[in-house]
Parts: C-alpha cells; structure tokens; sequence
C-alpha cells in the first residue's frame, strides 16, 4: 500500500516542492521527508480521510518552515555582513589593547613596590589620590609623588618598546 501511495503521489509533491524551493535537491529532500513523516505516522492514518490532502499538508508545512529557516538564516547573514567590518577592526583593537595592558602590568611589577601599589590601585581599581592614601595610610601628595615616578618609569619603558617597534 505505501509503495503505491509513493508511485502515485512522489511527482505532484516533487513539482510542487520544486515550485517554492527552486532546488532540485532540496525538493527530493522535502519529498523524502514527507514520505517519511506519512511512514512515522501510517498507524494513526484514517483510511477515509485523503492521503493526498495529508500528504498535501506535510509538504506545505515542511516548505513553509524550510522558507522561514532560510530567511532567518539571510538576515543573520546579513547582520554579519554588516557588522563585519567594525567586528574586524574591533578584534584587531582587542588584541593590541590586550597586548599593551599586559606589557603594561609587566612593567608595573617591576617597579618599586609603593610605586607598583599606587598604579595597580589607580589604573586597576580606579581609586582616587584621596582613596589611595586612606588605604595606604600615606598623604595624597606621596601618592602622587609615587603615581609620577611611576609615570615616569614606565613612559621611558613604553618609549623604548615604541623604539623597537618603529625600527
């Protein structure tokens, strides 16, 4: 009985798959799956009801979600294409400022330990001089004493690496 519902059926669903999907393939496919989904389903199927509007009626939903499935795929396609360029540019950012603010922390350890203290609490918890010298128990003039020393020390070291880079 299937194999004569197939012999009967599979063209009218080929060229109406063909017609929406415009892809031989991807019409073979929306045949085949509709002949699956009537295959899962032959224990619940009602004789006296049509197997063509049934079987009419799995295609239509699978094209139509096959359609929905490519436009969501278009616009996310095109959403990345759009952003695409800044996301490239945004990555390339990304790296560098990585790369810089671990050389940075690199040459912060090297300093002396008051000066390593006051940038590490500056820079990366964005104290204030008057916090910075409550928490150290020190003047807000030693903090910024150590904060320029510090600045000092380490624009001579980014100079430097700057230096290299250029040459």
């Amino acid at each position: 009985m299937f194999e004569q519902i197939f012999d009967q059926y599979n063209r009218l669903l080929y060229v109406l798959a063909y017609r929406y999907l415009k892809s031989n393939d991807e019409a073979e496919d929306a045949v085949q799956y509709t002949f699956m989904k009537l295959w899962e389903q032959r224990d619940n199927i009602d004789s006296e009801k049509s197997v063509k509007s049934l079987l009419v009626t799995i295609l239509k939903n699978h094209i139509l979600n096959e359609i929905k499935h490519r436009n969501i795929i278009i616009e996310k396609n095109y959403e990345i294409s759009q952003a695409g360029v800044s996301e490239d540019y945004d990555f390339v950012d990304i790296v560098e400022e990585t790369d810089f603010r671990s050389y940075l922390l690199k040459i912060i350890k090297d300093l002396p330990q008051q000066q390593k203290k006051v940038c590490l609490l500056k820079i990366q918890k964005g104290m204030s001089n008057q916090e910075i010298a409550e928490n150290m128990n020190i003047s807000v003039p030693t903090v910024k004493s150590h904060y320029t020393q510090a600045i000092k020390m380490l624009r001579m070291s980014i100079e430097k690496i700057m230096l290299i880079i250029l040459l």
